[in-house]
């Protein structure tokens, strides 16, 4: 079976899209608290009950992250016309999954 590159660079970019857009929101919400737990309150209303868990977010971040850094890989492989934008999605891709490891310390 063939896959267009094009649809595994797209993939990817909506696998980053996740990690992203949870930072995005976190900075988002960071003005809105005046403490850090009321601020950790707010972020979760903006998730399903099953992530309100301590690092369930950070994980789907990580998984997401893994998964954009996977497709691009393979993007790479299967194309030259592709190879700037799979080779910005893997920067970006672990700059967030570094991001999210340290954060766990």
């Amino acid at each position: 079976m063939k896959v267009a590159v094009g649809t595994v660079t797209l993939v990817s970019l909506i696998c980053l899209s996740v990690p992203i857009s949870i930072y995005g929101l976190w900075i988002y919400v960071f003005d809105l608290g005046t403490s850090q737990a009321e601020r950790v309150a707010i972020f979760n209303d903006y998730f399903p009950d099953f992530l309100h868990g301590r690092w369930d977010i950070t994980y789907v971040g990580i998984a997401f992250s893994i998964a954009a850094i996977a497709f691009s890989s393979i993007g790479l492989r299967l194309s030259k016309m592709w190879k700037v934008l799979n080779i910005i999605i893997l920067i970006f891709s672990s700059l967030l999954l570094l991001l999210n490891l340290f954060s766990m310390m």
